[in-house]
């Protein structure tokens, strides 16, 4: 196998060392067998120095499960264009494009596998200020690593698709995308294609010609007036199956034509489009076409529910807080640990927008004093906050039942329980001996 492998690296170095872009080749056991010039100067090493080496020594960074060569290997897979962040010789994260399959031998067994990339010039960081990119909130890991992809995705001119659920925050996510994209000076038009009634949404993204309809003028849609820039499309999957199809047309060959007209014209612009539902059960129900989804499926980022990631609770409300307070309730600046207790124990259907809403209604009802004392869950709840008695129970009883909600989904483990609830194991201890629950 290994000269087999050997001898194919013979036939492709004269090609592999003259290319401007990086490439390398590794062994079925994972090792560098081959490293060109482009490759060695993007990471600041020699390229003798790498050759023998695994890939997960070479790349101290990455895992096994983000190694698309090491999963070449492990499950045989293909990647066509995947957008990942390396970390530079100075220790700076970089996005990177790139393509690795498997290789093998006359015999069809497995010798190694090749990856050819290229690093996309854009990098997030020589953006403009930083507060030109909306800044996204959270504590939680899961997050953390979403928003990272999602920085990677900006930087490149793929399609990128968000899935959350109503309230996560998809169009926030879709500004920060524009804002880190080679296209973030120019303009983002954002649809809801909930919103628009089907008739007027195909006329809204490509335009009329006069006679189209009775009463149509000549007009630019979306898809003309975001020349250079982004288009966002929010709740694709509300869209009409047909007018789908046209979206396909842009994404495979850039071109589309107007209502009423026969001249095809050129979409210069990056799609950017959102779901509310999950992708693939969107599929199988009908409300998003498969080849669409594949197409758009290049860049894919998950916003987890607000429920699936407790720790965020009190760093969102705080922060909601200081947004709304000026205006709302001047002179609030922090909650109270009956309120902070009372937001975590919330499911948070609405996930953020819902959170919002509530300290925005809670800011309203307050009757004075620094401290947001009262959450108002419910319109039309007293403002009042009696310091003792009946809402300390209340709410030390809430809390109690999320805490042995929590504790029965962890199967009695104090200290994932505790990960889950965004709290030291010492604090939950302490807190179970409190509520007489240790």
């Amino acid at each position: 196998m290994r000269k087999e492998l050997d001898w194919l690296i013979a036939c492709l170095r004269p090609v592999l060392d003259t290319l401007d872009r990086p490439a390398t080749v590794v062994d079925a056991a994972g090792r560098f067998v081959y490293y060109n010039p482009a490759s060695a100067h993007m990471d600041g090493v020699d390229a003798d120095d790498a050759i023998g080496k695994h890939v997960l020594e070479q790349n101290p960074w990455l895992s096994r499960e983000d190694s698309t060569l090491l999963q070449c290997l492990e499950r045989g897979a293909r990647f066509t264009d995947v957008c990942q962040s390396y970390i530079g010789p100075d220790g700076q994260t970089i996005p990177y494009l790139h393509t690795a399959v498997p290789l093998t031998g006359r015999d069809g067994g497995l010798l190694g596998a090749i990856e050819i990339g290229r690093q996309l010039r854009h990098m997030p960081n020589q953006r403009g200020k930083d507060t030109d990119v909306p800044r996204i909130a959270t504590n939680d890991p899961g997050m953390r690593q979403q928003i990272a992809w999602l920085d990677t995705f900006a930087a490149s001119e793929l399609p990128i698709l968000i899935y959350g659920e109503t309230g996560t925050g998809k169009e926030l996510f879709a500004r920060r995308a524009h804002a880190l994209s080679p296209r973030g000076s120019r303009p983002l038009f954002t649809v809801n294609c909930a919103a628009i009634p089907d008739t007027l949404l195909e006329s809204t993204l490509f335009g009329t010609v006069r006679g189209a309809f009775t009463g149509a003028e000549n007009r630019k849609g979306l898809l003309t007036q975001a020349d250079g820039g982004t288009l966002f499309l929010d709740e694709l999957n509300s869209m009409p199956i047909q007018l789908q199809g046209k979206l396909l047309r842009v994404l495979q060959d850039g071109s589309y034509q107007p209502l009423g007209s026969h001249q095809p014209l050129l979409a210069n612009v990056r799609l950017i489009a959102a779901l509310n539902q999950e992708p693939l059960a969107a599929v199988e129900q009908g409300r998003l076409r498969e080849d669409l989804y594949y197409r758009l499926n290049v860049g894919y980022v998950h916003i987890p529910a607000l429920r699936e990631r407790r720790s965020d609770v009190p760093l969102l409300a705080r922060e909601l807080l200081t947004r709304h307070a000026p205006e709302l309730s001047p002179g609030v600046t922090h909650l109270s640990p009956e309120a902070e207790a009372c937001l975590l124990g919330q499911d948070w259907r609405g996930n953020v927008r819902e959170l919002e809403n509530i300290l925005r209604r809670s800011l309203l009802l307050h009757n004075g004093g620094t401290r947001l004392e009262r959450i108002a869950l419910h319109a039309g709840v007293s403002p009042a906050a009696p310091r003792n008695g009946g809402l300390r129970g209340q709410l030390r009883e809430r809390e109690a039942e999320q805490i042995r909600a929590v504790l029965a989904e962890c199967r009695g483990n104090v200290a994932a329980a505790a990960r889950q609830l965004g709290m030291a194991r010492s604090t939950l201890v302490s807190r179970l001996r409190r509520l007489g629950l240790a």
